[in-house]
């Protein structure tokens, strides 16, 4: 492309000569660097190669900004996602094929932190990742006599928008400045048919892999073959992630804030969405490195977690990059001893909420047998009722025959706590 058009602030547009629009940006308001455009299409069709869309982020009267545009091409219309520097365009995300759009047809462009949506009728349709240009200002930009109507622009944030259903699981996308490098998914499997007389609660499947990875098996999947959420009554969430998650705050990059992401926009989500009743407890679930989590998780947030599971993790780790890829997710050492570590001094500095009653559930073994048995012990001498499973070699998979162990467990336990605890 071609530099054409300049961000405006009114709620239309029109291009004052063919070769783009004049305006300028909003000048009255300030925005944070976090923030969405919004427009919507007329009924006057575009032609030739006219183009229309929502800026975010513009600075410099147009000249740098990431501009969502409506494209006509010709009569093979796309929206297409570009950054503006210096008045230089760079396409970013793949072009997607949208047909003629009806009038009305809402066209959506948001950043939060360092990931971009495009979105149409509030379905992602294009994401990518970008954090070269940050601050400025909402507006619109145009090519030609290209119009749009209906504006809106102002501070954006955390935001969850469904996408498609199948086989009983909803699919929605996420996108979150602390769980950033792009739009990610959550998947939930609501139940059809609950047992009678259970209470209703919620089941967070922590992933052992980056994105929709199963090279160790479908944790989701794994459950609904179970059908755990009719059993048990649950509905069960589902999160993925841009890196392998170890579940914390990575100390020198502010978009990987995994601890952040579930306990501070995650869990509000769940239980302003999806609680039926308001008395939900939250369960945990994790093996390997998300059992290792769900630990961390438990124990520093013990308000908001009523029970866990942890099958087979590395509670032994000394250091932030023992394995490969755990550096990435701590970012310095001295963040995961302070933090993160699974200490005798950690454990005992968590310890009461975990005194009176059981909320803690730990198995093995396929890898971490030793490092289990050493937690549990861990455990006990800090006066942490817990239960542990009868040692059985099981593959380091989720379909291994672990899952439904640990299910009854949780159950079992949280029939005994209060709800919301």
């Amino acid at each position: 492309m071609t530099g054409h058009g300049l961000v405006i602030a009114s709620r239309a547009v029109a291009g004052t000569n063919a070769g783009g629009t004049s305006g300028d940006l909003r000048t009255g308001e300030v925005f944070a660097s976090d923030q969405y455009s919004q427009v919507e299409v007329t009924s006057v069709r575009l032609t030739g190669t006219q183009w229309i869309g929502p800026v975010i982020r513009g600075q410099h009267r147009g000249l740098d900004g990431y501009v969502g545009i409506y494209f006509w091409h010709h009569g093979r219309p796309e929206l297409m996602l570009f950054k503006r520097s210096a008045g230089n365009w760079t396409q970013l995300g793949h072009s997607y094929n949208s047909r003629p759009l009806p009038p009305g047809t809402r066209l959506k462009l948001e950043a939060v932190g360092n990931t971009l949506a495009f979105l149409l009728n509030g379905v992602q349709v294009i994401t990518a990742t970008d954090s070269s240009l940050t601050g400025g200002k909402p507006g619109i930009m145009a090519k030609g006599t290209a119009s749009a109507d209906n504006w809106a622009g102002g501070d954006a944030g955390f935001g969850v928008t469904y996408a498609s259903t199948a086989s009983g699981i909803a699919t929605y996308d996420v996108v979150s400045s602390d769980n950033g490098y792009g739009a990610q998914k959550l998947r939930v499997l609501r139940p059809a048919s609950p047992a009678a007389g259970v209470a209703h609660n919620f089941l967070i499947v922590l992933p052992v892999e980056a994105g929709t990875s199963s090279t160790f098996g479908d944790g989701l999947a794994t459950l609904r073959a179970l059908h755990a959420e009719d059993q048990y009554d649950l509905t069960i969430v589902e999160p993925t992630f841009s890196i392998e998650p170890w579940y914390a705050d990575n100390a020198t990059n502010s978009h990987l804030r995994y601890e952040s992401f579930v306990t501070q926009e995650l869990v509000p989500w769940i239980r302003q969405k999806l609680a039926t009743t308001g008395r939900e407890q939250i369960w945990l679930v994790g093996f390997s490195k998300s059992g290792y989590g769900a630990q961390d998780l438990m124990l520093k947030h013990p308000h908001l977690f009523t029970v866990a599971a942890s099958w087979d993790f590395p509670a032994d780790m000394s250091s932030y990059d023992q394995y490969s890829g755990v550096a990435s997710s701590y970012g310095t050492n001295a963040n995961f001893r302070a933090n993160y570590q699974l200490t005798k001094k950690f454990v005992a500095d968590h310890a009461t909420p975990f005194t009176r009653s059981n909320r803690i559930w730990i198995g093995g073994y396929s890898l971490y047998q030793t490092d289990v048995t050493n937690y549990h012990q861990l455990l006990t001498s800090a006066r942490i009722v817990h239960t542990t499973s009868t040692p059985t070699e099981m593959a380091h998979r989720w379909d291994s025959g672990w899952v439904p162990i640990a299910l009854a467990a949780l159950y079992h336990d949280s029939r005994i706590l209060s709800p919301g605890r």
